[in-house]
Formats: C-alpha cells, structure tokens, sequence
C-alpha cells in the first residue's frame, strides 16, 4: 500500500478553517496580482475608448479588477488543494475526543444533528459517517434505524481489521 505524502509544515486556524501559512500568503500574492492587472488593464481599455466619462470608466475598471479577483481564487483553489482527511473509522470513543477538540459537548452535536438541513445529511451519508449520523436522536425527521445499523457493522468491520493487523 503506498503512502500519501503529507504536507509539511504547520498549521493554522483562518476563519475556522485550517491552512497552511505559506500556501495562504501565495494564495494572497496570486489573488493581489490578478486583481491589480485586471483592475490595469481595465482601466487602459475603458479610458482609451474616450467616449466614456472618467470617472466612469474607473469605475467599470474597478468591475474588471474584482473579476481578476475571483479569476485568482480559481488559480489559487486548483493550485493548493484542501488538507482535510476525513476518518471514516471512529469509534465511539473516538467522537467525543473529536467533538471535545472541536470545542463541542456531545449532547450540543447530538442537538445540531436533530436540526441540520438534509444537503448535510446527505453528505454525511456519502462520506459515510454513520457513527455521526446514529448519534440522531429518534424523534428527529433526520433520524433513520439504519444509520445505528451501519454504524455497528462498521465498528465491528474495523475491530476485526485492527484484531487481523
């Protein structure tokens, strides 16, 4: 089995996602650059038509620059891929260390499972967190038997691949 390679370095919190530094300040430089040779060239095209009023045209320039913004966005988006891994393998135990390092209690999951949109739970569904999804209460319209069902058979799956190893 080949190993993924992992990134190097280290990690911080930006609006409650996880970057890394270096990525985050070139991501930063590509969005600036794109934005400013845009918002340049912009400015260049709609003042050389000279049947727009000045102030007009920078603003039109202004236009161009925010799209050189999102055109930077999209570099940056396909050049530094997301870091996240998903554990499809907790157990139990597991969730409460997770929800407690995210800064939740159980029972406050247990309370935003109840309510969550079903897009989420279909997500959920398809990275197939079902020890997440049986931490739905009964009464909720989210709640299915066999998330609970799905959730064992996987624990058990897990066991004896960890007992086999």
């Amino acid at each position: 089995m080949s190993k993924q390679k992992q990134p190097v370095g280290k990690y911080m919190e930006v609006w409650g996602d996880t970057v890394v530094p270096k990525e985050l300040a070139a991501s930063a430089v590509i969005c600036i650059i794109s934005s400013m040779a845009f918002f340049l060239a912009g400015r260049a095209f709609f003042t050389g038509l000279g049947t727009l009023d000045a102030e007009l045209a920078k603003g039109y320039a202004l236009l161009v620059g925010i799209a050189g913004t999102f055109v930077g966005a999209f570099i940056s988006g396909k050049r530094f891929k997301p870091k996240r891994r998903i554990l499809e393998d907790a157990s139990g135990e597991d969730i409460e260390e997770i929800l407690r390092s995210a800064g939740m209690t159980l029972e406050e999951e247990i309370d935003a499972l109840r309510t969550v949109s079903p897009d989420v739970i279909r997500e959920m569904e398809s990275f197939e967190l079902y020890s997440l999804l049986a931490l739905i209460p009964e009464d909720s319209p989210n709640y299915k038997p066999e998330y609970r069902l799905k959730a064992k058979e996987k624990a058990a799956a897990n066991q004896a691949k960890t007992e086999g190893t």
